[in-house]
């Protein structure tokens, strides 16, 4: 119930923003000038399209990965009638790519109940065998190239993003722990050469010798002498 509440304030909160968005972006750029460089919201919508973009290229790699390896386990007789379906199996498993962490195993879930069925006891092993492969390619090589260069992100900072997205709000906050980061790495680099911070050991700034920094003395007031 609480997942389908959070993914119903995603839906209408993108909506009204959506919908308002050019009034947003004016009053953005009224408070924060551009000041030559690109304005704030594009540098954002840049960043998340970013994303987006890894995001596909990773669901076609990963999804044409388990198509094409169940086609092959289907002509080889390993399990049999794969074939058939291997491009339905190559859209579910680009589909489901998208929610990281629990994305891989459930990509996994139809394809071995139809290995179940159609090619006991052996067609299971094999289908496991085939996404244990491909998961280990997308987590030491197709993720860390493409998402990487996607995000501008170190690795664990990714890592803790998701961690603490999961914390927070569940499988919603796993959805949106990367699109969120994204957004926050542009609004810092939008206000990283508009303000300088400086370093607490550089010691106190020098003072001119003829400024005199002891503060005046106040005489205290005399009292008044009464008449004879």
């Amino acid at each position: 119930m609480l997942l389908l509440f959070s993914l119903i304030l995603i839906v209408v909160i993108s909506i009204y923003m959506l919908l308002d968005m050019p009034r947003l972006e004016r009053s953005i750029d009224s408070r924060f000038p551009p000041h030559g460089g690109p304005p704030l919201t594009e540098q954002i919508e840049s960043a998340l399209w970013g994303y987006v973009r890894g995001q596909a290229i990773l669901s076609f790699v990963i999804g044409s990965s388990a198509g094409i390896g169940m086609w092959i386990l289907g002509e080889t007789g390993l399990v049999e009638g794969a074939q058939e379906y291997a491009l339905l199996f190559a859209l579910w498993t680009a589909f489901i790519e998208v929610i990281p962490y629990i994305g891989p195993w459930l990509s996994a879930v139809p394809p071995a109940i139809f290995a179940l069925f159609a090619d006991p006891p052996w067609g299971i092993l094999w289908v496991a065998l085939l996404f244990l492969f491909i998961y280990q390619v997308e987590g030491h090589i197709v993720v860390p190239n493409v998402m990487a260069s996607a995000l501008r992100l170190h690795p664990l900072l990714v890592i803790f993003g998701l961690l603490a997205g999961g914390e927070l709000y569940g499988i919603a906050g796993v959805l949106v722990a990367l699109p969120t980061m994204a957004g926050l790495r542009a609004i810092w680099e939008f206000f990283r050469t508009r303000v300088r911070l400086e370093r607490w050991d550089e010691g106190t700034p020098e003072v001119p010798g003829d400024v005199d920094l002891e503060p005046p003395k106040v005489e205290p007031p005399r009292a008044a002498s009464g008449s004879g």
